[in-house]
């Protein structure tokens, strides 16, 4: 079934621009005002506008986009996500996408590259990025196929595949193994290598890095994306001219002020060094708690940690430092009559390391409003002592 064009009228557009922020469950028991199109679609449009006004504002800013189901956006890569892969791509580069879905992804490689090549299995979403791809970039070549199927026949080799892979299995439920994933990368190795030297991998933040490693061998490179301090994928970078080399391990949070930080993999293991609470207290960001390397943070900024499993660290002098910084004000134990001494009306922002409680039963246990410019972190220490650091944020 092809797409409904009707949806591109001009008084469509104008009335879903209008409703872009109305409830979409009451517009759709007033039914469509347009002979021509369904109000369901109409919704469609309206919750795809809804999401690309923060996920693809790229897409947002163009009004012949036609937006597919809920599930393809969020699927698909944000545009701030998709634009950090470019790294990978030169100009002359030969890529190809063997998943394409939405095709974020394809159009961020295809503001490096002249030479990208698009597979998408389902005639459907294939018909959508197909649509929205003239907006865009037409140069781009696609392919209503299924992507290793292309590969297998295709006798063109690339310098860079891209692959992101379905994260869903029959019942729909979420997965992210890589063998569970479909294609199941791993099963495609040696195919991948017939056909490029690299391939770049797109996987759940859920992923366990360690049993990545463990299952490919080529791994370079391995990069935790997060976008405001929330991991939303791991890239996965193979080079199969890199096996003799440790591969990479890169945290990156972006839109924020915060600089990347990396280590080698073979540093996982590596144990930071620890002491008492000093005088400023550090919480690495998201990306960089999923990478593991706390040994490394603490050796590159020269801290030490409270204990081998709080992840938090500390140090006199102040660092420039990827995540949260705080001063401490003072170190209690988690007595109420102390705490009533040190928090200021019993409100504060809570967090728990490393502890038996969580921030909300800890917060029920004291009565501690939520909220303030005290922060409350409930740490077991060194020597497995329960205790507070009352800080203020810098």
């Amino acid at each position: 079934m092809s797409l409904d064009k009707n949806i591109l009228h001009p008084d469509v557009i104008e009335f879903i621009k209008q409703h872009e922020n109305h409830d979409i469950p009451k517009l759709i028991l007033k039914g469509s005002p347009f002979k021509s199109i369904s109000i369901q679609h109409i919704a469609q449009q309206i919750k795809g506008r809804q999401v690309a006004k923060t996920k693809f504002p790229q897409l947002y800013d163009c009004s012949t986009i036609i937006y597919p189901p809920k599930l393809n956006l969020e699927q698909s890569s944000s545009e701030v996500a998709a634009n950090y892969k470019t790294q990978f791509v030169n100009t002359d580069d030969k890529v190809i996408d063997i998943t394409g879905g939405m095709g974020v992804d394809t159009l961020a490689f295809a503001q490096k590259s002249n030479c990208v090549t698009y597979c998408e299995i389902q005639s459907k979403t294939f018909e959508y990025a197909q649509h929205n791809f003239k907006s865009h970039n037409p140069e781009i070549k696609l392919y209503l196929t299924d992507g290793i199927a292309f590969l297998k026949q295709n006798k063109t080799q690339y310098d860079l595949i891209y692959v992101d892979p379905a994260r869903r299995n029959q019942h729909q439920k979420k997965v992210f193994r890589l063998e569970d994933s479909a294609p199941n990368v791993l099963e495609y190795l040696d195919l991948f290598q017939s056909k490029s030297n690299r391939v770049l991998i797109k996987t759940s933040p859920l992923l366990d890095l360690k049993y990545c490693l463990n299952k490919i061998v080529f791994v370079a490179e391995i990069h935790i994306v997060a976008i405001k301090n929330e991991v939303k994928e791991i890239l996965i970078l193979i080079d199969f001219n890199s096996a003799k080399r440790a591969p990479v391990l890169k945290a990156v949070n972006l839109e924020s002020d915060q600089k990347s930080f990396q280590g080698q993999s073979t540093l996982l293991d590596e144990s930071p060094k620890i002491s008492e609470p000093k005088t400023y207290l550090y919480e690495p960001n998201a990306a960089i708690m999923k990478s593991g390397l706390f040994g490394e943070l603490s050796t590159q900024f020269n801290l030490t940690a409270l204990a081998k499993n709080t992840h938090l660290f500390t140090s006199n002098d102040l660092v420039d430092f990827p995540g949260r910084r705080f001063k401490i004000k003072s170190i209690v134990s988690p007595k109420k009559k102390d705490l009533k001494k040190h928090i200021p009306h019993l409100k504060a922002n809570v967090s728990s390391r490393n502890y038996p409680l969580k921030p909300e039963q800890i917060k029920a246990k004291y009565q501690i409003q939520d909220g303030g410019d005290c922060y409350a972190f409930f740490v077991s220490d060194f020597k497995n002592q329960k205790i507070v650091l009352i800080c203020h944020k810098i």
